[in-house]
This record gives C-alpha cells, structure tokens and sequence, in this order.
C-alpha cells in the first residue's frame, strides 16, 4: 500500500477522516453507542454486551482511545471509559455543514 500523504491535506480534514475510520467497524459504533446509554462503564461491561473476546474489545477500545471520541480513566480499582462529547460534537458539527 502507498504512502497516505495526509500532510498534503488541512488539519480538519484529517481529523474528520481519523474521526470516520474509529466508526468504521460495527463493535466500535456498538461501544459507543453503549458509552452513549450507560454514561459510563468499564471494559467488563462490554464484554458482557458483546460477542467477542478480551483481547479483541481492548483493540476496539484503544482505537477508540487514540481517535479521542472516549476517554477513559482509572476509578475504583478499574479503568472507566466514557464518551468524549467534544469530539463526538465535532462529528456532528462536520456532517451537519457538509449535509445539503
């Protein structure tokens, strides 16, 4: 595969694209969609919620992470995810103004 040259493209465009591809995969929307009912969970919670195994939710949860659309935290003895509402916001923002 080529290079990506996404120097050659603005900040907002890259954000958007970084944004898109952490939706791109139907656990990921089911986390945060989770994230988006429950307020706040820790990963055990969403292995009770889903099919698949450890290992693989934690990939599902640092994509999440390094795109910024959750954060998470250590509380009582685990570490707690929820949803970033900045960035989810930010998502909102772009399809609204790009929406006709």
């Amino acid at each position: 595969m080529g290079a990506s040259k996404k120097e050659f493209f603005p900040i907002k465009q890259n954000t958007i694209a970084t944004l898109c591809k952490a939706f791109g995969h139907p656990a990921r929307v089911t986390i945060i969609e989770y994230l988006l009912i429950v307020k706040e969970c820790i990963a055990e919670d969403i292995l009770e919620i889903m099919p698949l195994s450890r290992p693989t939710i934690w990939q599902h949860l640092q994509e999440l992470e390094q795109a910024q659309i959750i954060k998470g935290n250590f509380k009582n003895n685990a570490f707690s995810y929820q949803i970033n509402q900045s960035k989810l916001d930010q998502v909102k923002v772009y399809f609204n103004e790009i929406s006709i």
